[in-house]
């Protein structure tokens, strides 16, 4: 009786990993999309005092007008207010804030690690850049779902 249940389960293990594999399993995460579509390697840096205001956008990424300059920022997994959050403050070191999971993003109730940060001319090229990245992305998805 043992057999046959351990059988069982060995065939059950099995069949949800070769299921696993076929869902998905060669789809990108959007930040490492987002560093190919702009040829950067997301250790760019802005000064904290140029932080003007941020808003977030789709995948989690978060855009940070830097007064001369624009940014997108992507985080750790776990950031789970920051689209609703009033307010956000920047953690700095030596006054700058830049990607490469050294500073973080401080909303009403979640510290969110900077992982990778991308610098723009302005906004309209980041939000260029953004959109290209989405458009890969999903196109990655539905390749990966055929």
């Amino acid at each position: 009786m043992q057999k046959v249940r351990l059988g069982l389960l060995s065939g059950l293990a099995a069949a949800l990993l070769a299921g696993c594999s076929t869902t998905g399993g060669d789809v990108p995460r959007f930040q490492e999309v987002l560093k190919d579509t702009t040829d950067q390697d997301g250790r760019a840096c802005v000064q904290e005092k140029d932080i003007r205001g941020y808003g977030v956008l789709d995948h989690d990424v978060v855009s940070i007008d830097g007064r001369r300059n624009y940014y997108l920022a992507t985080l750790l997994p776990g950031c789970h207010d920051v689209g609703t959050s009033p307010r956000a403050a920047f953690e700095e070191r030596f006054t700058e804030v830049c990607g490469g999971g050294m500073h973080k993003m401080y909303t009403s109730g979640d510290h969110c690690t900077i992982r990778h940060l991308f610098e723009f001319e302005n906004r309209e090229a980041a939000f260029e850049a953004h959109e290209k990245a989405v458009e890969a992305y999903n196109k990655a998805r539905e390749s990966a779902s055929e």
